[in-house]
């Protein structure tokens, strides 16, 4: 009788402590959407321009694999500053499609941030905003790329906004790059940031909307520093998948809390975000 009763709490014994050892190796703080960005290929299009400059240094002072994309690498070192030339810059032009497979190929992640500098023309909204977002998207599906994050604007589903007379309609197409995303089967995320500005980043609180209510936020502004910080962290939560959101800078929000705000957005599917039922 002793023995089968020692026997049975040296069992136990066992038991308890195998389960306190499987218990220790999970981390406490380990979060089921995160995502480890650390051994991801991450490739930034429209890596010198001037949102895509805070993209890269967030990612190198990381210490992150990336490879952000220029049409002239000399030219953007200039712009940039010599702090640049160490960078691994890769030289492609969206509009070429061909290149654009050749350059995403083995790439895991897509950080899209390019945008039309003339308002008609080969370098117009039509064939930057649009069709050269359709060749990087089509390219990511090539390579079977995991996440494709975009950079848009807010009051693209408006086909009457102001902004459309001004500067050649590039809303529209940017809108036609959005659909184009959301129709290609990548898992991606969409940003549509108010007005950008250069001002420290991490001052004021980040607001998350969804719905393109542009009218309303239309006169606000977002730092390119806080717009970087968001399409990255996009990168790194599962929460962010399929869903389109704008964002803007406010005074009266804890600049810590933002992060938090991702689980509470709906998807495309839910919200409709791809059709003009959004507008205004």
């Amino acid at each position: 009788m002793r023995s089968n009763l020692g026997s049975a709490l040296a069992l136990s014994v066992l038991i308890v402590c195998t389960s306190l050892m499987a218990c220790s190796e999970v981390e406490p703080d380990a979060k089921p959407d995160g995502v480890d960005l650390s051994d991801k290929a991450i490739f930034v299009a429209g890596g010198s321009g001037r949102a895509g400059r805070y993209i890269i240094e967030r990612l190198d002072a990381r210490g992150l694999n990336f490879t952000p994309m220029t049409r002239d690498k000399q030219a953007a070192i200039e712009r940039l500053g010599t702090a640049f030339s160490e960078i691994g810059w890769v030289e492609g032009d969206v509009r070429n499609a061909e290149q654009m497979n050749t350059l995403i190929s083995g790439m895991d992640m897509v950080i899209c941030v390019i945008g039309s500098r003339e308002t008609e023309g080969p370098n117009g909204p039509e064939f930057v905003d649009y069709k050269g977002v359709a060749n990087l998207v089509d390219a990511a599906v090539a390579a079977e790329v995991e996440h494709f994050v975009l950079l848009t604007a807010i009051g693209v589903t408006d086909e009457n906004h102001p902004l459309n007379k001004l500067l050649g309609n590039a809303l529209i197409w940017r809108f036609k790059g959005e659909t184009h995303l959301r129709e290609s089967g990548l898992t991606y995320t969409i940003v549509r940031p108010a007005g950008l500005v250069d001002d420290p980043s991490g001052e004021k609180g980040v607001f998350l909307d969804q719905g393109d209510n542009w009218k309303d936020i239309f006169r606000g502004t977002i730092t390119r520093g806080d717009l970087a910080d968001v399409l990255i962290a996009s990168l790194e939560t599962t929460h962010s998948h399929n869903k389109t959101f704008e964002i803007v800078n406010r005074t009266d929000i804890d600049p810590d809390l933002w992060r938090d705000s991702f689980p509470s957005l709906v998807t495309d599917s839910e919200l409709n975000s791809g059709t003009q039922a959004d507008t205004p």
